[in-house]
């Protein structure tokens, strides 16, 4: 449970943080998606490689941009639907794709987990078949708690979603949502260090929204702040 001696203490704590605004962000929704599901218990260079791989073989360029020139490529015939990965997927299948392109063998889970290219295959399929194909579809979706709410549920059942939804919530931070976190190992670390008492990760959520609400930061910043940090 947190309590406003644990948010105070974390805006003191955030005083000896760089927080910014976002200054990049990827420009295409099937990347969204590899980052997503790829940086789960990983680390993010090995994601950061896979996106790329994505993007050369798509020919997607640019694919991360500053927020500036954001709507050059979001909502323009230059950006790419998740369809494209979903067909992509199909096409090659989970090992060829991992093979050939992402160049990436992670696993959802040492035990028993599918591969990683097979589980955002699976993700685009969903979010396809649910009618948010773009990142301007991302953004209605959000709007629209019954409908968010199905779409959940389905991307849910596939495997690596984890106890808390860590990995939904950063496919919805990546794809602009400012209000989300990724409340991972490393930021749960920071937080409990900060805090002197271990931190879950519902209880993660609610700290960041209100240290960065007294703040004047969006949650966005302050989780990225502290994960730059650690």
């Amino acid at each position: 449970m947190t309590t406003a001696v644990d948010v105070q203490r974390l805006v003191e704590a955030a005083t000896g943080l760089d927080i910014q605004p976002r200054a990049r962000r990827w420009a295409h929704l099937p990347v969204c998606v590899l980052d997503a599901v790829f940086s789960i218990n990983a680390r993010y260079s090995s994601t950061i490689a896979v996106c790329d791989r994505y993007a050369t073989h798509q020919g997607l360029v640019p694919h991360l941009v500053d927020v500036a020139d954001f709507a050059t490529v979001a909502g323009t015939p230059a950006e790419q639907p998740v369809d494209a990965l979903a067909e992509l997927g199909r096409r090659l299948g989970p090992d060829q794709l991992t093979a050939d392109v992402l160049e990436n063998r992670s696993r959802t889970s040492t035990r028993g987990g599918v591969l990683k290219a097979e589980a955002a295959v699976r993700y685009a399929e969903f979010l396809a078949a649910s009618g948010v194909h773009t990142l301007g579809d991302v953004t209605t979706l959000l709007s629209d708690l019954t409908r968010l709410g199905a779409v959940e549920s389905r991307l849910r059942a596939v495997p690596g979603n984890g106890g808390h939804d860590v990995r939904l919530g950063y496919l919805w931070m990546l794809a602009g949502a400012d209000e989300q976190v990724k409340p991972d190992r490393k930021v749960l670390r920071w937080l409990s260090r900060h805090l002197g008492h271990q931190v879950d990760v519902p209880s993660a959520r609610r700290l960041l929204a209100d240290a960065a609400a007294e703040l004047g930061r969006t949650p966005w910043e302050l989780d990225h702040a502290i994960w730059k940090a650690v």
